[in-house]
C-alpha cells in the first residue's frame, strides 16, 4: 500500500477509508506528492473541506505546518477555498496561520484575495492570538536554523562568518 492510496481517500473525503489506513497500516501522515507540488493528504483534505478528514489527518499525527511547493500550508489551501469550517479545525490544533507563504501572502490575505470573508475574519482573530504569535516565533526560528545548517554543511563553520552575530553579550 502506498501513501498516495491516503491522498486519494483525503481527495475524496473517504473517512472511513482514511481512518482504515491510518489505523491498520503504517502510512507516513506527511508524505509529500511530488507529482501534486509536494501536498501532503492534509492539504487535499484542507482544500476539498473534508473537515472529518482533517481532524483524523491531524489526530493521526499530520503536521499542520507542512508546507508544499509555493510555501502554502493547510491553512493556505483551506482559505483559498473558502473552507472556514476547515480553518477552525486547523486552529483548535494550533496550525499556525500567520506563516506567509513564498510571495509573502498569509493564510488571511489568500482569504481576501479570493473574497472569503468568513475566513478573513476567522483568520484576523486567530492571528491576535499569543499562540499564533508564537507559532510563527517557532517557524522563522526553524526557518533559521535550515539555512544556517545548509551554510555550514556547503561551506563549514567559516561560512558563517559575518552573518551570525554574537547574542550572549
Amino acid at each position: 500500500m502506498t501513501e498516495f492510496v491516503l491522498h486519494e481517500a483525503a481527495v475524496n473525503g473517504e473517512y472511513q477509508e482514511l481512518e482504515s489506513m491510518l489505523m491498520i497500516h503504517r502510512i507516513d501522515v506527511d508524505h509529500k506528492d511530488e507529482d501534486f507540488g509536494d501536498r501532503t493528504a492534509l492539504h487535499w483534505a484542507a482544500s476539498k473541506g473534508h473537515a472529518k478528514c482533517v481532524k483524523l489527518l491531524l489526530e493521526y499525527g499530520a503536521d499542520p505546518a507542512t508546507r508544499m511547493v509555493g510555501g502554502w500550508t493547510p491553512a493556505h489551501c483551506a482559505a483559498e477555498t473558502g473552507r472556514s469550517n476547515v480553518l477552525k479545525i486547523l486552529i483548535e490544533h494550533q496550525a499556525p496561520v500567520m506563516i506567509a507563504d513564498n510571495s509573502g501572502d498569509t493564510p488571511k490575505r489568500v482569504a481576501e484575495i479570493y473574497g472569503h470573508t468568513a475566513c478573513t475574519e476567522l483568520l484576523e482573530s486567530a492571528e491576535e492570538s499569543s499562540v499564533q504569535k508564537q507559532l510563527l516565533i517557532r517557524d522563522k526560528f526553524r526557518s533559521n536554523t535550515r539555512k544556517i545548517s545548509r551554510i555550514v554543511a556547503e561551506k563549514g563553520l567559516e561560512g558563517l562568518q559575518g552573518k551570525v552575530t554574537d547574542v550572549a553579550s
